[in-house]
């Protein structure tokens, strides 16, 4: 591996670390039903794949009285408990990862996730995946900068922790909204399109590159 600038890898969480965006999907379709709200897969997955689950559920549900009376925490409430569910099930991990993070870790590259969801879901998805014991006190989510992906205040706010500056930083992300915070940022942003290998994007950066497999992260290193 070459040794050049870079000094942490900063990686989004779902549907970059494990495979669970499919599943979390799948898992506001179902709950939408259950309070006889149709949604199409596909759509939910265009529209809005890693945004902040309260603009998800106040754009799908559009008799806004079932979002009144707590009926928003309600329905996030069953989400997470059916997320739950379909990862004790189903939950996998990317194809390369841990050869990546033991590549990082022989070479003393730093590692750290940040991640639009909340710590209560990274503490349940990462353990079952033993992931944890590579991202141990560097698991930052939006709710510690108060700021969502797109927004790059998560980034920010990251790299201060960690300690170092975006041209010391890569950052790998599969959905749009992540890619935006991470050239916004001004960090080296890979847009990891393993789940849809020809899908393009309109953004346009000298910051953004495109990978459709996890080792080759190790390129840019």
């Amino acid at each position: 591996m070459a040794s050049n600038r870079i000094k942490c890898v900063i990686f989004d969480c779902d549907g970059t670390l494990i495979d669970s965006e499919r599943l979390c999907l799948q898992a506001i379709v179902e709950v939408l039903r259950n309070i006889g709200v149709e949604v199409n897969y596909d759509d939910v997955k265009d529209k809005f794949q890693g945004v902040k689950l309260e603009v998800i559920f106040g754009a799908l549900v559009g008799d806004h009285a079932k979002l009144d009376n707590d009926g928003l925490t309600r329905l996030i409430r069953h989400y997470r408990l059916r997320c739950k569910e379909l990862f004790t099930e189903q939950l996998t991990v990317i194809d390369g990862v841990y050869d990546v993070l033991d590549e990082l870790k022989a070479n003393n590259i730093a590692v750290c996730i940040a991640s639009n969801a909340p710590h209560e879901k990274m503490a349940f998805t990462l353990p079952l995946t033993q992931l944890d014991r590579y991202f141990e006190g560097a698991v930052f989510s939006a709710l510690d900068a108060n700021a969502w992906k797109p927004d790059p205040k998560l980034l920010h706010y990251v790299m201060d922790k960690m300690q170092v500056s975006p041209d010391e930083c890569l950052f790998i992300d599969d959905s749009l909204v992540g890619i935006q915070a991470g050239v916004d940022a001004n960090v080296t942003t890979l847009y990891f399109s393993h789940a849809e290998p020809h899908k393009e994007t309109s953004i346009n950066s000298s910051y953004l590159h495109h990978i459709t497999e996890m080792r080759q992260l190790l390129r840019f290193i």
